[in-house]
């Protein structure tokens, strides 16, 4: 993948995934398209993403390294820095635009939307994570995790002392 591809794919993602993981299946549908192993790829984005200090979506910047080396983690770095200027325009005309009911009903809509995204690729993500026991533990603790909204730390952690204690 070129380092162009990696920047607009990165921007893309991160321009309708609004941030965080909901950038993940725009993310993950360009690499597969592009011929990579995307679940593999952004598993491991994500274990170094989500172990790394700063925001959810610094993921982006790994996966971008996994495609194309120093360079493709300077281009989904760049990908990432222009969307929060964007960001300030846009608040600007959010804000102007709230009272309207339909204006409301439309964000709620893209909410949902971004939801039903991110069901379908975390599933395949986590049926390529469980290739054995240990592995299904790990997809069980996380959604267990997930579900009580527990900090990321405490996954960590778990994942951490299991690892540990079975290897």
């Amino acid at each position: 993948m070129s380092l162009e591809r990696i920047f607009l794919v990165v921007l893309a993602a991160n321009l309708v995934g609004f941030g965080g993981l909901s950038s993940l299946p725009i993310l993950r549908g360009q690499i597969q398209s592009a011929g990579l192993p995307a679940d593999n790829l952004l598993l491991h984005a994500l274990a170094i993403g989500n172990i790394s200090p700063g925001p959810n979506g610094l993921y982006l910047v790994v996966a971008g390294y996994f495609i194309g080396g120093i360079k493709g983690a300077g281009a989904a770095t760049l990908a990432l820095v222009i969307p929060p200027f964007l960001v300030i325009i846009l608040e600007n005309l959010r804000s102007r635009l709230l009272h309207l009911p339909r204006f409301r009903a439309v964000m709620h809509s893209l909410s949902l939307s971004v939801i039903a995204l991110l069901i379908p690729s975390s599933a395949a993500l986590a049926a390529h994570a469980a290739t054995d026991l240990l592995g299904v533990a790990m997809v069980i603790m996380g959604a267990i995790v997930l579900s009580c909204r527990a900090s990321p730390l405490v996954g960590i952690g778990i994942a951490l002392v299991i690892g540990l204690v079975v290897r």
